[in-house]
Protein backbone atom coordinates (compact mmCIF):
# COMPACT_ATOMS: atom_id res chain seq x y z
CA UNK A 1 0.00 0.00 0.00
CA UNK A 2 1.13 3.61 -0.72
CA UNK A 3 1.59 5.81 2.60
CA UNK A 4 -0.18 8.95 2.23
CA UNK A 5 3.15 10.93 1.09
CA UNK A 6 3.93 9.10 -1.82
CA UNK A 7 0.39 9.26 -3.26
CA UNK A 8 0.64 11.95 -5.76
CA UNK A 9 -3.71 12.05 -5.30
CA UNK A 10 -3.49 11.95 -1.90
CA UNK A 11 -4.88 14.80 0.44
CA UNK A 12 -1.54 15.24 2.07
CA UNK A 13 1.98 16.77 1.37
CA UNK A 14 5.42 16.69 2.66
CA UNK A 15 7.34 20.40 3.04
CA UNK A 16 10.16 21.02 0.63
CA UNK A 17 12.12 24.46 1.07
CA UNK A 18 13.89 25.88 -2.26
CA UNK A 19 16.46 28.52 -2.23
CA UNK A 20 16.47 31.76 -4.63
CA UNK A 21 19.88 32.33 -4.48
CA UNK A 22 20.74 35.74 -5.91
CA UNK A 23 24.72 36.43 -6.58
CA UNK A 24 25.34 39.41 -4.70
CA UNK A 25 26.88 41.43 -7.13
CA UNK A 26 25.21 40.78 -10.17
CA UNK A 27 21.44 39.72 -9.49
CA UNK A 28 21.68 36.53 -11.25
CA UNK A 29 19.69 33.12 -10.01
CA UNK A 30 21.50 30.35 -9.25
CA UNK A 31 19.92 27.21 -11.37
CA UNK A 32 21.33 23.91 -11.29
CA UNK A 33 20.92 21.05 -14.24
CA UNK A 34 19.26 17.94 -12.50
CA UNK A 35 20.43 14.40 -13.40
CA UNK A 36 16.77 13.35 -12.85
CA UNK A 37 13.99 15.29 -14.78
CA UNK A 38 12.02 12.27 -14.39
CA UNK A 39 11.32 13.37 -10.82
CA UNK A 40 9.74 16.67 -11.52
CA UNK A 41 6.04 17.55 -12.51
CA UNK A 42 5.83 18.83 -16.37
CA UNK A 43 3.22 21.08 -17.28
CA UNK A 44 -0.17 19.03 -19.45
CA UNK A 45 0.67 17.53 -22.72
CA UNK A 46 4.40 18.80 -22.31
CA UNK A 47 7.11 16.33 -23.76
CA UNK A 48 10.34 15.06 -21.33
CA UNK A 49 12.90 17.95 -21.50
CA UNK A 50 16.39 16.53 -22.54
CA UNK A 51 17.78 18.74 -19.77
CA UNK A 52 15.57 20.54 -16.82
CA UNK A 53 17.00 23.44 -14.60
CA UNK A 54 16.33 24.60 -11.36
CA UNK A 55 17.07 25.96 -8.01
CA UNK A 56 18.70 24.21 -5.26
CA UNK A 57 16.49 22.25 -2.48
CA UNK A 58 14.86 19.18 -0.79
CA UNK A 59 12.44 17.87 1.39
CA UNK A 60 12.24 18.85 5.30
CA UNK A 61 13.64 15.87 7.57
CA UNK A 62 12.33 15.22 10.75
CA UNK A 63 13.10 17.84 13.28
CA UNK A 64 14.08 20.71 10.81
CA UNK A 65 12.42 23.86 9.87
CA UNK A 66 12.24 25.58 6.51
CA UNK A 67 15.46 27.80 6.86
CA UNK A 68 17.37 24.46 8.21
CA UNK A 69 16.38 22.75 5.79
CA UNK A 70 16.82 25.02 2.80
CA UNK A 71 20.75 25.43 4.42
CA UNK A 72 21.10 21.64 4.78
CA UNK A 73 20.13 20.98 1.05
CA UNK A 74 21.89 24.14 -0.31
CA UNK A 75 25.15 23.12 1.13
CA UNK A 76 25.09 19.27 -0.11
CA UNK A 77 23.99 20.68 -3.58
CA UNK A 78 26.42 23.53 -4.11
CA UNK A 79 28.87 23.30 -1.52
CA UNK A 80 27.25 27.18 -0.69
CA UNK A 81 26.82 28.55 2.82
CA UNK A 82 23.58 31.12 2.28
CA UNK A 83 21.98 34.33 4.21
CA UNK A 84 18.18 33.74 4.20
CA UNK A 85 15.93 36.88 3.91
CA UNK A 86 12.77 34.08 4.76
CA UNK A 87 10.02 32.91 2.32
CA UNK A 88 8.69 34.56 -0.70
CA UNK A 89 6.56 31.88 -2.80
CA UNK A 90 5.07 28.49 -2.42
CA UNK A 91 3.50 26.30 -5.07
CA UNK A 92 2.08 22.42 -4.53
CA UNK A 93 4.20 19.95 -6.99
CA UNK A 94 4.61 16.08 -7.04
CA UNK A 95 8.29 15.31 -6.97
CA UNK A 96 10.12 11.80 -6.65
CA UNK A 97 5.93 10.78 -6.48
CA UNK A 98 5.82 12.80 -3.58
CA UNK A 99 2.90 15.81 -3.75
CA UNK A 100 5.50 18.55 -2.12
CA UNK A 101 4.66 22.16 -0.81
CA UNK A 102 7.87 23.36 -2.40
CA UNK A 103 8.66 27.25 -0.24
CA UNK A 104 11.21 29.46 -2.23
CA UNK A 105 12.80 31.53 -0.04
CA UNK A 106 15.33 34.74 -0.81
CA UNK A 107 18.93 33.76 -0.31
CA UNK A 108 21.88 34.84 -1.68
CA UNK A 109 25.44 34.34 -0.98
CA UNK A 110 27.71 36.12 1.30
CA UNK A 111 30.87 36.82 -0.95
CA UNK A 112 30.66 36.91 -4.62
CA UNK A 113 33.87 34.70 -4.55
CA UNK A 114 32.27 31.53 -3.11
CA UNK A 115 32.73 28.02 -5.59
CA UNK A 116 29.69 26.38 -6.47
CA UNK A 117 30.30 22.55 -6.56
CA UNK A 118 27.82 20.33 -7.78
CA UNK A 119 27.06 17.31 -5.88
CA UNK A 120 27.07 14.84 -8.86
CA UNK A 121 24.28 13.19 -7.71
CA UNK A 122 21.20 15.28 -7.90
CA UNK A 123 22.77 17.95 -10.64
CA UNK A 124 25.97 17.76 -12.75
CA UNK A 125 25.96 21.27 -14.03
CA UNK A 126 25.11 25.55 -12.41
CA UNK A 127 24.69 28.73 -14.20
CA UNK A 128 24.24 32.17 -13.48
CA UNK A 129 21.17 33.73 -15.09
CA UNK A 130 19.19 36.51 -15.00
CA UNK A 131 15.15 36.03 -14.15
CA UNK A 132 14.82 36.93 -18.22
CA UNK A 133 16.61 34.08 -19.41
CA UNK A 134 15.05 32.05 -16.19
CA UNK A 135 11.39 33.13 -17.56
CA UNK A 136 12.31 32.18 -21.59
CA UNK A 137 13.60 29.23 -19.65
CA UNK A 138 10.41 28.73 -18.53
CA UNK A 139 8.72 28.93 -21.75
CA UNK A 140 10.89 26.75 -23.24
CA UNK A 141 10.12 24.18 -20.61
CA UNK A 142 13.99 24.07 -19.41
CA UNK A 143 12.89 24.56 -15.91
CA UNK A 144 9.61 23.17 -13.39
CA UNK A 145 8.87 26.66 -12.68
CA UNK A 146 6.05 28.84 -15.10
CA UNK A 147 7.45 32.06 -16.40
CA UNK A 148 4.68 34.31 -14.14
CA UNK A 149 5.83 32.37 -11.09
CA UNK A 150 9.96 33.12 -11.85
CA UNK A 151 9.17 36.66 -12.26
CA UNK A 152 6.85 36.41 -8.93
CA UNK A 153 9.45 34.92 -7.39
CA UNK A 154 12.41 36.80 -7.85
CA UNK A 155 10.45 40.26 -7.69
CA UNK A 156 9.77 38.99 -4.07
CA UNK A 157 12.73 38.01 -3.12
CA UNK A 158 14.53 40.85 -4.16
CA UNK A 159 11.95 43.17 -2.72
CA UNK A 160 12.42 40.89 1.06
CA UNK A 161 16.17 41.61 0.73
CA UNK A 162 15.40 45.52 0.61
CA UNK A 163 12.87 45.22 3.27
CA UNK A 164 15.65 43.70 5.31
CA UNK A 165 17.90 46.87 4.64
CA UNK A 166 20.43 44.69 2.81
CA UNK A 167 19.87 45.28 -0.69
CA UNK A 168 21.84 43.13 -3.31
CA UNK A 169 22.64 43.64 -6.96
Amino acid sequence: MTSPAADPQGPYVRLAAVGLIQARDSGRWLLLRSLHPEWFLRHEGSSPPSELWGPPGGRMEHGEDLETTLRREVREETGLEVEVAGPVHAYLTVHKGERLLSVSLACRVPAATEEVRVDGVEADAFRWITTAEWVQWARSGRTPWEPGDVVRGTALARALWDVEGRSCG
